[in-house]
């Protein structure tokens, strides 16, 4: 059976964790969309790590780590993660990079830098949306393009010299050189050659053969290109909609898509939050979670639990289970609000909307909830958590007609709750 990991708010709802944790069962482990700009914090035989571009099958023996086309890839944070990893391990995973996946290159976050897009929309600033410009262009470089040194140099050359004359008046600009650019991308390149290929076979070969394939995704639905808060969202499709053009599988056979939510609501960077709290609790939940930035570290923006926009990116998605993570960051609260409908223009309604105007515009309108006390340490199985707890588990469950599939009350891989359904 094929698994999915999908994000269901803006992207941190802990999918890290949740992909370690399964990938250790998979055949094959697929990061489909996104480049640097996500952050996993995972914890490997008690090391914590915080991946940015690697697969979450780098840590087990005999599976293969794909990097499909959809992502778009920086050879330099790449092969920093891997070596980290390999040494970890003691032994280099195996990789496997699409040949038509985009690279990253320095002018990339250059432009994002002197165009300012990364400070309006509060990005990364990793490069990631003048890459997947470029691409749209047809004026990128990709993977493929590295196992044909005269090609990538011509194509280089071209590139740079489009932005001198784009940018005439800019001395970053002005000072890059193609033939540098194109030595150390071949330089930096050079352990990964003999693993650029055709993902797309691979990945259908996998499913026909009824392999065990992971599918890792990377943000969260509402920051999706077309279904996210537009224009505050990231530059690729994050849900299960964008996976078969990303992979080149059309319609793949996907029985087990998890949709991964916090036990409340987080966001970084610019864009409406509907049920943000800028008072204590807010400051709690961002302390208690640890609610900053993996690959910025940036401090969240935390709120309550809003099922509207999760009920939104379920039915996106067609999920067919939810992992709630980060259970244990409520312990205490005495009450615990949750948002069931939005308030706007006078009028409640459930639908989210996907404009950043119309979404600004909206007040939420909150069930409140009974909070716990007691720790969850120890918990094997939902029965054994307190009982408000279990009635927070249930009560989403109800809400949004998902089974709860996995809980997580903590960062270790231990403190996990999996259930049969």
């Amino acid at each position: 059976m094929a698994t999915a990991i999908l994000g269901l708010q803006w992207g941190d709802e802990g999918k890290g964790k949740i992909t370690h944790l399964l990938a250790q069962d998979a055949d094959m482990v697929v990061r489909f969309n996104g480049g640097p700009n996500a952050g996993h914090t995972v914890i490997d035989r008690g090391v914590k790590f915080g991946t940015h571009l690697v697969p979450a099958g780098v840590f087990y023996d005999g599976t293969l780590n794909v990097l499909a086309g959809g992502v778009v890839v920086d050879l330099d944070v790449l092969r920093a993660e891997l070596e980290e990893i390999s040494a970890h391990i003691g032994g280099s995973p195996d990789l496997l990079i699409a040949e038509n996946a985009h690279l990253i290159l320095p002018y990339h976050r250059l432009l994002e830098e002197i165009e300012g897009s990364g400070a309006h929309f509060g990005t990364t600033r990793r490069g990631i949306a003048p890459t997947y410009r470029d691409k749209a262009a047809k004026v990128g470089i990709r993977a493929g393009d590295l196992l044909r040194p005269d090609r990538l140099r011509e194509r280089l050359a071209w590139r740079v010299d489009q932005l001198k004359r784009q940018w005439a008046t800019n001395e970053q600009v002005a000072a890059l050189d193609a033939e540098g650019l194109a030595d150390g991308l071949l330089a930096t390149a050079e352990p990964f050659l003999e693993s650029i290929g055709d993902a797309a076979g691979a990945i259908r070969s996998a499913l026909d053969a009824g392999r065990r394939v992971l599918f890792e995704g990377a943000q969260g639905t509402l920051l999706d290109l077309d279904h996210g808060t537009y224009p505050y969202v990231t530059s690729s499709s994050t849900t299960f909609a964008g996976l078969g053009n990303s992979i080149g599988v059309p319609a793949p056979n996907v029985a087990r898509r998890i949709g991964v939510l916090k036990a409340y609501t987080t966001r970084v960077g610019e864009g409406p939050f509907t049920t943000e709290l800028d008072d204590d609790t807010g400051i709690l939940l961002r302390e208690r979670g640890g609610e900053f930035g993996v690959t910025t570290g940036r401090p969240r923006r935390c709120g309550w639990l809003d099922l509207v926009a999760v009920d939104h990116a379920v039915s996106v998605n067609g999920a067919t289970e939810l992992a709630l993570t980060k259970l244990d960051v409520l312990t205490g609260v005495d009450e615990i609000k949750v948002c069931r409908t939005y308030r706007l223009d006078g009028r409640t309604t459930d639908r989210f909307p996907l404009s950043a105007d119309e979404m600004e515009a909206c007040e939420p309108v909150y069930e409140a909830l009974p909070g716990w006390s007691e720790g969850l340490s120890g918990a094997e199985r939902v029965e054994d958590l307190p009982a408000q707890a279990v009635d927070y588990v249930r009560f989403i469950e109800e809400a949004t007609g998902v089974p709860v599939g996995i809980v997580s009350y903590g960062p270790a891989p231990e403190e996990t709750i999996h259930r049969t359904l």
